[in-house]
């Protein structure tokens, strides 16, 4: 199928809800970003960068041209300029991950590059860029050490410490998990295939190898939507806070419940068809906070004062 590539794509055109609301609580923590970037320029990257480097295959255009191609693809439909480095990790469990807010690099499983489809490689690709493109990586970098550093504290502190930093624990893993939605979003605009990110979606939610070509992609479907009405009823809700607090990622139906309503909303068609066009001429840019149509070359709305997202 012919995608799109979509010109000047702003990540808070398509920022889930969510995800803008957990982080909105995470930039109002006292000091949180300053630690962060501390521990990130000191330690973290350095440490990850080494890590991944030194233990998985990186992908280029003569080693795994097709996977390479598929980052390409991502980048370009995303609007995302720079491609970042590309490792495949040996795991059989199919999954992808980002790491490296001033280097970004994405690390693929062995089992994602083999059960899935070429569209729905493209989408978890493309989910990875995401986080990048909505730069996500320095707080999810931040969530992964902070359970360490809050034992370091703790014990200096008699426990107090502890408390403190399990709170900002707690909301550092739920703004993480929020921001798989607005991610899950960017996958889509970059495969521009539905069935192929709730296919996608299946295998990650366990479907056996045997039974790929039975998929049942209306079940799965009928079930997010099943998910998505549990929302209405406030005890469902709390269950779901409990059973997710410790976890990083959502649930997959959850995430496919998500995905749904935003492509049902037409909000995804609405983005396809705003910025796929053939050069900037075309563009119909306006400022997000405001709706003032922009030129494209602005870094203020002349109406509110915003400042314009550049890449």
């Amino acid at each position: 199928m012919e995608r799109k590539k979509l010109l000047l794509l702003n990540p808070k055109e398509y920022e889930h809800e969510f995800d803008r609301a957990a982080l909105e609580t995470l930039e109002g923590t006292p000091g949180l970003e300053k630690l962060a970037r501390k521990f990130n320029k000191h330690a973290v990257e350095r440490y990850f960068r080494l890590m991944y480097t030194g233990s998985y295959l990186k992908v280029n255009e003569n080693n795994f041209p097709d996977v390479y191609q598929k980052l390409e693809e991502a980048c370009a439909n995303l609007y995302v300029k720079h491609l970042p480095e590309l490792y495949i990790q040996w795991d059989y469990s199919i999954n992808g991950f980002t790491t490296g807010s001033e280097k970004p690099l994405v690390v693929l499983t062995s089992g994602a590059v083999d059960l899935l489809s070429p569209d729905e490689l493209l989408y978890l690709i493309g989910h990875e860029v995401g986080h990048i493109k909505s730069g996500h990586m320095l707080y999810h970098e931040m969530a992964i050490v902070l359970p360490f550093l809050g034992d370091i504290i703790g014990s200096a502190t008699l426990g107090i410490g502890s408390l403190v930093s399990t709170g900002v624990e707690l909301s550092l893993l739920y703004w993480y998990r929020m921001s798989e939605l607005t991610a899950d979003r960017a996958g889509l605009l970059a495969c521009q295939n539905p069935d192929a990110a709730y296919s996608a979606l299946m295998k990650m939610a366990g479907v056996p190898k045997n039974f790929f070509e039975k998929i049942n992609q209306d079940d799965f479907i009928q079930q997010a939507r099943d998910f998505k009405s549990f929302d209405y009823n406030a005890m469902d809700k709390i269950g779901k806070t409990i059973l997710i607090s410790v976890q990083d990622h959502p649930w997959t139906v959850m995430r496919a419940s998500e995905l749904l309503k935003w492509v049902e909303s037409e909000r995804y068609e609405k983005l396809l068809e705003l910025h796929g066009k053939d050069n900037l001429e075309e563009l119909e840019i306006s400022c997000q906070k405001c709706g003032h149509k922009l030129k494209g070359n602005e870094t203020f709305c002349g109406v509110c004062g915003s400042k314009v997202w550049k890449r």
